[in-house]
């Protein structure tokens, strides 16, 4: 984990418990930032802290190496990644890149002389999906779409449902991991997705949805982050075709979801059977879960 790490923060993070460190935040010339068990704090040569002038800095040149280690020093290699603006690393962490985009034919190419970098450690939570599968999908699979601001576990809770429907009888579930956070799959590695998984990583959403409906024949997708019209759209088409869909969304609450034309549209359509507004401290608290015509559920224990 985290092993593209400049020599200096992995030396940090060794006085640190990795299994509470979300985020890490590296802007150049600037103090590093550290999500740590959901706080934003400093990280120090000697750890966690809470002083500023503790705090570790990085340069332009390091944020360039760890770009140049994330990408085994083949940029070309990640293109694709570096077009939507993110890296992925070896063990699932997702690396958001702030700096200069260039275009290419009107459309994003790649991203280059890299200032900033977000990169998101993932946690595998065994168990956070519990209460939400045995509410939504321990009796049939049913389409639920998750709902909460960024940051809220929702991809941590994603896992945790497909490993919790491989444990029962056979179904066929497909992952579409956009940026390999999910799964983290490489090779003989992944994180617990269960056992009837397949993963289509680093692919546009309608292009997995098609593969879904056309050549894998699950019978879930689970994907992260709708969030235009033409994914809710794709999603449709997996549901209209018989493949249920386990997604998540950027959405505040239920009013943000009737604000938004995408979603509402959705609703209207009966897209979803169960929606799902997660609570902001702890991964996998519910706060409310609805029905398909946004009327309460009552939740089991």
């Amino acid at each position: 984990m985290l092993t593209f790490l400049t020599e200096s923060l992995r030396e940090a993070l060794r006085n640190v418990n990795v299994n509470r460190v979300y985020e890490l935040r590296l802007r150049a010339g600037k103090p590093v930032v550290i999500n740590y068990g959901g706080a934003y704090r400093f990280l120090g040569r000697r750890g966690v802290t809470d002083s500023r002038g503790l705090a570790l800095t990085v340069c332009y040149a390091e944020i360039g190496e760890i770009v140049a280690r994330a990408s085994e020093y083949s940029v070309y290699s990640v293109t694709e990644q570096l077009r939507r603006g993110f890296l992925t690393g070896a063990c699932g962490e997702r690396i958001g890149l702030a700096g200069v985009f260039v275009y290419e034919d009107g459309k994003s190419f790649t991203v280059k002389d890299v200032t900033s970098l977000n990169i998101r450690v993932p946690h595998e939570v065994i168990g956070c999906g519990e209460k939400i599968f045995r509410a939504c999908l321990a009796d049939r699979l049913r389409s639920v779409l998750l709902l909460s601001p960024p940051g809220r576990g929702k991809t941590t809770i994603l896992r945790d449902l497909a490993r919790l429907l491989g444990e029962g009888e056979i179904v066929n579930v497909l992952i579409h991991d956009e940026r390999n956070e999910i799964s983290a799959a490489e090779g003989d590695f992944s994180l617990n997705v269960g056992p009837f998984c397949d993963v289509i990583r680093y692919s546009q959403k309608e292009d997995a949805f098609t593969a879904a409906v056309r050549a894998l024949r699950p019978d879930v997708l689970i994907t992260d982050e709708l969030v235009s019209d033409g994914e809710m759209r794709a999603a449709e088409a997996c549901v209209r075709g018989g493949v249920e869909v386990v997604a998540s969304a950027h959405c505040r609450d239920i009013g943000s979801l009737r604000a938004s034309p995408a979603f509402a549209r959705a609703v209207r359509e009966h897209i979803f059977e169960r929606y799902v507004v997660l609570q902001a401290e702890g991964i996998g608290r519910v706060d409310a879960i609805y029905d398909g015509d946004l009327r309460p559920v009552q939740t089991p224990c």
